[in-house]
């Protein structure tokens, strides 16, 4: 009894030692490529994150050397009005690896597993940027792992990296961008500011917006921060900011005066060619296709018919029936939200059936997300007050969260359906909100270490118990999976071996918890 009480503690001790390893890293790493390649050889096409959309685009535009395609072909109808999409630069940039593939084969399973593991590749160094952010606001390496590892258990992330889908290059470069963004506040502070640095991130920002215009907002609060920094690190004289600038200027080499010139003309170019005209033409960054188009030729583009059905709909409709309280929205945009990170959704064959998420890691993160809000209520003075990187990542996750929200709010009075509530939307700044939760909570818990790695070990059980890839393949049957006798024995045989394995809960909505289905 004695001897246990005393190696107790040396455990928990080397579990703890274990979180914080590059050992234990790497296994994420590991993990996080293993199920992702899983679903990518054996999920059937076209996956439900509107795989089919960005693979279509990008045939469309291997069709084309240049992104602008002044008079569109009805056979282009069904992805809107594509001459004035803001979000294109995803789909034109991989249209390019697509030509490649399409030299050596004609078979289009092939051509789309190839580059769903372009997509993984993008999400796999996203999570290793990200580890690079968390540890710079200053998040401990035992914590970092731990909430990387928390990330790749989350159902909808391997299942998003393994499709063909622009979301995993926008979180992709949303991380780069932070790294940027913190450069230039150490630059800004010690007045020291780079003109390369300043070029990079805003050209490279542009370019990001056009990847998935839904990196502005993420832009804008980047650049708000930037801003109070540099007026706080150059008042009352900040005309010497830009004599700094031209200082920097003028200790470039001629090749870098040549790249920050094309860094400034370029993304510049092509976001007004875009972004701003829209804006001056539409009056909206991303026009409604009927302004671009004929409603009939609309029609052919399913998201914009469904939406504009549902509007006819709703304004020929008793209008008693149609309610747009904020608050009652509110609540039921972030049940949404949780309820989409954690959901099984299956294949065109079923169109796209949902099934519930497994109820211990679903659960577990609710638990801890409340639990992370009561601390930082408690502690947000000492967290923010002494790190202005974790106050930049405060200020870009809440500038993306409100802007999210009020796009899917006006989509919600335009047509009275809930939709753009997808988990999948909150990735660019899940981890951001994690690592300020997180740290709220290491400090409750600072003075009872052992408890703490404790709670951490019991979320990470709760996780595995039907998180990342098993979500996918304890919910899916045969009809998930590619026309292929191995692949339907390999995942028949999964099935059956993770069954008895885990919690699953009902498979069926017979519950009023999940009172929106």
């Amino acid at each position: 009894m004695y001897n246990n009480i005393v190696t107790m503690p040396k455990v928990l001790s080397r579990i703890a030692n274990y979180f914080a390893s590059v050992k234990f890293y790497h296994l994420i790493i590991g993990l996080f490529v293993f199920e992702s390649v899983w679903i990518a050889v054996s999920a059937a096409y076209p996956q439900a994150f509107d795989e089919n959309f960005h693979f279509g685009l990008i045939k469309v535009y291997s069709h084309y050397w240049l992104p602008f395609i002044s008079h569109q072909p009805k056979s282009a109808d069904q992805y809107g009005a594509i001459s004035r999409l803001p979000s294109y630069l995803y789909e034109y940039s991989m249209s390019f690896p697509y030509r490649l593939i399409e030299l050596f084969t004609k078979k289009q399973i092939i051509q789309v597993i190839i580059l769903r593991f372009l997509n993984i590749a993008m999400l796999t160094y996203a999570i290793v940027l990200f580890r690079r952010v968390l540890l710079k606001v200053g998040t401990s390496n035992a914590l970092t792992n731990l909430l990387l590892m928390l990330f790749v258990l989350i159902p909808i992330v391997p299942q998003l990296a393994a499709q063909i889908n622009y979301d995993n290059l926008m979180i992709l470069l949303t991380a780069a961008m932070l790294l940027l963004a913190f450069r230039l506040t150490d630059e800004i502070k010690a007045k020291q500011p780079s003109i390369w640095s300043i070029s990079l991130f805003i050209g490279t920002s542009l370019l990001t917006s056009l990847v998935k215009y839904a990196f502005l907002p993420i832009f804008a609060g980047m650049i708000l921060f930037l801003l109070v920094i540099l007026y706080r690190s150059y008042k009352p004289n900040i005309r010497l900011f830009f004599h700094h600038l031209v200082d920097s200027w003028h200790r470039q080499q001629k090749i870098a005066k040549f790249v920050i010139v094309f860094m400034a003309i370029v993304p510049l170019g092509l976001f007004i060619q875009r972004d701003v005209v829209n804006l001056v033409l539409y009056q909206r960054i991303q026009p409604d296709c009927s302004k671009v188009l004929s409603v009939k030729r609309c029609m052919a583009y399913s998201p914009w018919a469904y939406n504009y059905k549902n509007h006819i709909k709703l304004t020929t409709s008793n209008p008693k029936l149609y309610s747009a309280n904020p608050v009652i929205y509110l609540f039921q945009w972030l049940y949404w939200m949780w309820y989409r990170l954690f959901f099984a959704v299956n294949g065109p064959k079923s169109h796209f059936k949902n099934f519930p998420p497994f109820p211990l890691p679903s659960a577990a993160t609710l638990i801890v997300v409340i639990a992370g809000f009561v601390a930082l209520v408690k502690w947000w003075r000492k967290i923010f007050e002494a790190n202005l990187y974790l106050v930049m990542l405060a200020v870009v996750a809440v500038s993306y969260l409100v802007a999210l929200m009020g796009q899917g709010y006006l989509t919600y009075r335009y047509t009275n359906v809930l939709e753009n509530m997808n988990g999948r939307y909150l990735l660019p700044v899940i981890l951001l909100v994690a690592a300020i939760l997180g740290q709220a909570l290491s400090r409750s818990l600072r003075k009872a270490q052992n408890r703490k790695v404790i709670i951490a070990l019991v979320v990470l059980l709760f996780f595995i118990e039907g998180g990342g890839v098993l979500t996918f393949i304890s919910r899916s049957n045969a009809s998930w999976d590619i026309h292929n006798k191995t692949v339907v024995k390999v995942n028949n045989v999964a099935r059956k071996v993770v069954k008895p394995l885990l919690i699953k809960g009902s498979k069926k909505y017979h519950s009023s918890f999940w009172f929106f289905n």
